[in-house]
């Protein structure tokens, strides 16, 4: 009765009879019985996405049958946790398993079993993009099909390989594989295996640029989707019959597409499938010379997208990578035309929008409090959206109604009929108010002003006696836009005309001066650069407005960009202002701040040793001392705390002592990985990794801290395809609501001496009481600069002294001068 649950799709009902079947198995000792029933409630919980159940019900099941000595049995069961694990992104495990299960097959000649484990790997191997491994192992189960006649398993495998084929960007060769599938497919009368293969063909041939080819195919998916009453594949056919119609200049045959695509995904609660038409009908509509309409579309769905967060674990792989390869380029593209139109508050709010999810993109995880400020519509938008959605629903009972020639179909039609030529009417009068508006202000879609997390950060340092600015440089693929905003929602964005390529290659070329101790000049030079695309457009708001701290809210490549480096010809940056940078402003608490000192406890952990492929950082433990005194006898340390170093330095350690203190002072390796979360670390001091798993699982004991320092720490400069998302992506591990306010951390490995004394002098100046964070680390690390001690430094502080060029000196690259040394160290978060 349950398994039946579980066919119907009844897995809430499923689970109880499952239950029950457990409880009557065990009172008469049904071992076997057991096993199977735990197997049954496992599924179901696989089906509502609860993986952790499932995982702990089938290693019950797994510890049965082995204890049977059931090795069929086994196969199968090491095949669902493998299979529990790929559906929840841990492929490592999932692997593991899959592997288990394969080799109990072969040792008993499980043939089906040992086909599946084949299978099973290959597809956890496409997840992973790792292709040829994908192919080898598809290829070997297809050979096993072909050996055992399963000719439904074989259409299956050979519409897989051509997925990976497509994949590699081999297009006619995946044809040829989806084209065996199809035939197999009709054979064996498997109309969901020719559906599938047929809009795989579809896709093959887009991408080749035959759209002609493509609607063909996908019109006859269209046609088996509705007669085998397939739903989802239905909307999919016709989303991409809209976008090859699109791609043929056929607009209007597009648009149909779309509105029927979009009805089918709210009829069946496809929320990804309704973002993606609304981004494409918002696409079509700008390319149509319809930007302010395109707008209202493409914030549709941006808000759709927003609503699908805390369920983004729930999508299967193949539309999760979907969803997160294409959401961040319909983000940009609302963002510039926003700002082509001047509609700079909106734009700033779909800026921390994009951050938010490059964020996500980065972690894989989804969290509940990442969530952003919800865009607003103007009221001509809602009437647009609200009329646009009457006519959806219509529609889409126009569609039901023709299928089954139903009575009311006359009327549906003169329905319809009135309700477009409404839409029509509310569209010419939306254009029509938007040319008002635009003839009369510039500048005059202004729903929410700034978002009211960006308006909070700025108020926050302007009642510290900070005149502060906002800075986002947005990165396109023809263009830099620089965003600023100041309080009293006083906005600006300034196009400039760089491209993604030539940005790319500057920054990358900065990196490498910055290592390069003897070409000073030719730094300076290329730091010119970028400062004239990224300051130079603001310098007069800057300064007439007095402006002396900058918090950046940085955008691909520039977050590679050490701000305080940036050069005008005669002045650091550094030397002009006090510098910050924010993941978003949404993530950054400003109301949590450092108190006394007595107050302030330390936590220092250190590395001095040599660890696998890792350098000694003989000087980490000066540093340290320096920082943290253990007793009120120490008369070196700065901060009252403990410290542990080397062997003592370890992951219990910190788990035991971190929620008794304030600041986390990590001085020690660490690798942070572009795109792959799951492999960055930081380097613990007996040579373990801290992954970041661990650093989730300590999310309590993270609640009392404020600030959390990486000292010599690097998230490294990369090259021209990084983004830099991983130096931002590590930060909120930390930063996340409820844990740190304040990360500090280096964007590569600086000499450990030079890194040391800045260390020491940040925390002598942050002792005084006098300087925020953030103007504490530019003290000391103008301490570098200029060569000076901290008291110098804290008497400039203290008398607001402009720092000027160095009294006609050239610069040198004696010392700790060089940008080397002082400039990888940002702050990221609350610089107050």
């Amino acid at each position: 009765m349950g398994w039946t649950h579980f066919l119907q799709s009844n897995y809430r009902r499923a689970i109880d009879f499952a239950e029950q079947a457990i409880a009557l198995y065990r009172e008469i000792s049904d071992r076997s019985g057991e096993a199977r029933a735990l197997n049954h409630l496992g599924s179901a919980y696989v089906s509502l996405d609860q993986y952790e159940q499932a995982i702990d019900i089938y290693q019950q099941s797994l510890a049965i049958v082995h204890e049977l000595g059931d090795q069929q049995t086994e196969v199968f069961v090491l095949g669902n946790l493998g299979e529990t694990y790929r559906n929840a992104s841990q492929y490592e495990l999932a692997i593991d398993f899959y592997e288990q299960s394969l080799a109990i097959a072969r040792e008993i000649n499980h043939t089906s079993g040992e086909l599946n484990a084949l299978a099973n790997l290959g597809s956890t191997y496409l997840s992973i993009g790792q292709y040829q491994q994908a192919i080898n192992l598809y290829e070997q189960s297809l050979a096993l099909s072909r050996q055992v006649s399963a000719r439904a398993k074989e259409g299956i495998l050979l519409n897989n390989l051509g997925v990976v084929y497509r994949n590699l960007g081999e297009h006619r060769r995946a044809i040829g594989f989806y084209e065996q599938s199809l035939a197999i497919a009709r054979e064996v009368g498997n109309r969901q295996g020719e559906s599938n293969a047929l809009h795989n063909l579809g896709g093959a041939y887009q991408s080749l640029g035959q759209n002609e080819r493509a609607i063909d195919f996908y019109e006859q998916v269209l046609t088996i989707t509705r007669e085998i009453g397939d739903r989802a594949g239905e909307g999919n056919a016709l989303g991409n019959l809209g976008l090859a119609y699109s791609k043929q200049g056929q607009d209007e045959r597009a648009i149909d597409f779309y509105e029927q695509h979009l009805g089918i995904a709210r009829e069946i609660g496809d929320r990804p499938g309704e973002g993606r038409t609304l981004a494409n009908l918002g696409r079509l509509l700008a390319e149509k010379d319809q930007s302010e309409l395109a707008i209202v579309f493409l914030k549709a769905a941006v808000e759709v997208r927003e609503s699908i967060r805390s369920d983004i674990r729930g999508l299967d792989t193949d539309l999760r990578q979907s969803f997160t390869n294409t959401i961040a380029d319909d983000y940009r593209f609302l963002a510039d035309l926003l700002l082509g139109q001047g509609r700079i508050p909106e734009a700033q709010q779909v800026l921390d929008l994009l951050k938010l999810e490059e964020l996500r993109e980065f972690t894989d995880i989804t969290r509940a409090t990442w969530t952003g400020s919800k865009l607003q519509y103007t009221d001509p938008e809602q009437d647009v959206i609200d009329a646009h959605s009457s006519l959806i629903a219509l529609g889409s009972d126009v569609i039901v109604c023709e299928e089954t020639n139903c009575a009311e179909l006359n009327s549906l039609y003169d329905r319809l009929s009135t309700l477009t030529a409404q839409y029509n009417q509310q569209v010419e009068q939306f254009q029509e108010t938007i040319r008002r508006n635009r003839s009369e202000d510039e500048i005059f879609q202004d729903p929410d002003s700034l978002s009211g997390e960006a308006e909070k950060l700025l108020s926050a340092y302007a009642q510290n006696g900070q005149q502060t600015v906002l800075i986002y440089p947005f990165v396109l693929e023809d263009k830099l836009w620089i965003v600023w905003a100041a309080t009293g929602n006083v906005i600006g964005s300034v196009e400039v005309p760089v491209s993604q390529g030539e940005l790319a290659t500057t920054v990358q070329r900065f990196g490498e001066l910055l290592n390069s101790p003897n070409q000073l000049a030719e730094l300076q030079v290329t730091s010119q650069q970028l400062y004239d695309w990224i300051i130079r457009p603001l310098e007069t708001e800057l300064t007439a407005n007095n402006i002396d701290h900058l918090i950046f809210v940085n955008d691909r490549v520039t977050r590679y960009i050490p701000m305080a480096a940036l050069y005008d010809g005669e002045q650091y940056l550094l030397e002009r202002y006090t510098l910050s940078t924010v993941l978003a402003p949404g993530l950054t608490d400003t109301e949590d701040r450092l108190t006394n000192i007595d107050e302030s406890e330390v936590l220092g952990l250190g590395l001095t040793q040599a660890v696998a492929d890792f350098s000694p950082l003989p000087a980490v433990s000066e540093e340290l001392d320096a920082i943290v005194r253990s007793d009120d006898a120490d008369a070196t340390g700065v901060y009252p705390g403990q410290v542990f170093l080397d062997d003592d330095f370890t992951l219990d350690t910190l788990k035991e002592n971190v929620i008794n203190h304030r600041v986390l002072h990590m001085a020690t390796h660490a690798a942070f990985v572009p795109g792959q979360a799951e492999e960055s670390f930081i380097m613990l001091g007996n040579g373990d990794p801290l992954k970041i798993a661990d650093i989730e699982a300590m999310e309590r004991r993270l609640r009392n801290l404020h600030m959390v320092v990486l000292s010599a720490c690097q998230t490294a400069l990369g090259g021209t395809a990084g983004d830099g998302t991983e130096i931002a992506g590590i930060s909120s591990y930390f930063l996340e609501v409820g844990r740190a306010e304040t990360v500090i951390a280096s964007l590569w490995v600086v000499a450990d001496t030079s890194t040391s004394l800045l260390m020491q002098r940040f925390y002598e100046l942050l002792a005084s009481g006098e300087l925020t964070k953030a103007e504490a680390l530019r003290q000391a690390q103008l301490s570098l600069l200029y060569d000076e001690d901290t008291e110098t430094r804290l008497a400039a502080a203290r008398t607001a002294i402009a720092v000027t060029a160095r009294d006609g000196r050239p610069p040198t690259t004696t010392g700790f001068n060089h940008p080397y040394h002082w400039a990888p160290f940002i702050l990221i978060g609350n610089g107050l």
